[in-house]
């Protein structure tokens, strides 16, 4: 009995086509799923903030009175907040992305409108436990309606930039004064570690070695003219806080220098200009 070639049943060509389509649906399905998961967004480490300050670009919802901007840093638990007016700081937790400050103490200097208000819009701020997202140097704070966008402010280098004094450390006391204000003590030391600037009294040169967060000042020599006693007493200030090695630290706009030889002595300095 003569047999020939076999046939498949013309019903079970279809069922296998199907049968196919759906392994490959269901392994298209596990792929996508799969890079859903590694693609999941890692929580931000609270650690990445301490020792960084931030400052707001854009506010959504209530904004800043007198235009801010919100200055905002942070030191392990601690952060600090100041949107113009008065400073305010205390503890802060953090528990995934929420944040919760504590109560925040702060100063009690008078502003002129339209600053008198920032307080209040820095208390209701942060009045209340916010979302928080940290994605490189932009930091988000968010709740409700309220949201509020700010860049990692960038220190000005020691050299090349005009530091401006803005108060005197004498005896653990800082000092600002409208002479001060009216004289403007600077210094400026260039890349190559020449010193020039004004004591608010005479000009000065000299030199200054960068090592670090340590200036080491040498060689200083002023002019002589003779100043009122106020005006006297800012530049021996100034002079004793750039005789010799010096400790700086520098947060954005703003420096702190210590003289290392007579930790009683220093000065609170800003950038000016370029």
């Amino acid at each position: 009995m003569s047999i020939g070639p076999r046939i498949p049943h013309p019903a079970r060509r279809p069922r296998r086509r199907v049968g196919s389509a759906l392994v490959g649906a269901v392994l298209v399905a596990s792929t996508l799923a799969g890079c859903s998961d590694s693609d999941a967004e890692t929580p931000t480490d609270p650690a990445d903030l301490s020792g960084h300050t931030y400052l707001s670009n854009t506010v959504i919802g209530a904004p800043i009175p007198g235009g801010g901007p919100l200055v905002l840093s942070f030191d392990k638990n601690r952060m600090s907040a100041n949107a113009g007016c008065n400073g305010h700081g205390g503890e802060v937790t953090f528990d995934g992305d929420t944040m919760t400050p504590g109560p925040l103490a702060g100063t009690m200097m008078a502003c002129a409108p339209p600053h008198d208000e920032t307080d209040r819009w820095v208390a209701d701020l942060f009045g209340a436990p916010l979302t928080w997202h940290l994605d490189g140097t932009e930091l988000t704070l968010s709740r409700g309606d309220q949201r509020v966008l700010l860049t990692e402010q960038q220190n000005r280098p020691i050299t090349e930039t005009r530091w401006q004094v803005t108060a005197l450390v004498k005896n653990a006391g800082v000092t600002s004064s409208t002479v001060l204000e009216q004289r403007k003590p600077f210094f400026r030391i260039g890349t190559d570690g020449k010193l020039t600037g004004n004591t608010g009294c005479n000009s000065m040169t000299g030199t200054a070695t960068v090592t670090g967060d340590v200036v080491d000042f040498s060689g200083i020599a002023t002019t002589r003219m003779a100043c009122e006693p106020e005006v006297a007493e800012v530049e021996q200030t100034v002079l004793a806080a750039l005789n010799g090695p010096a400790t700086v630290t520098v947060d954005g706009d703003e420096m702190s220098l210590t003289n290392r030889a007579d930790g009683s002595v220093g000065l609170r300095l800003t950038a000016v200009g370029d």
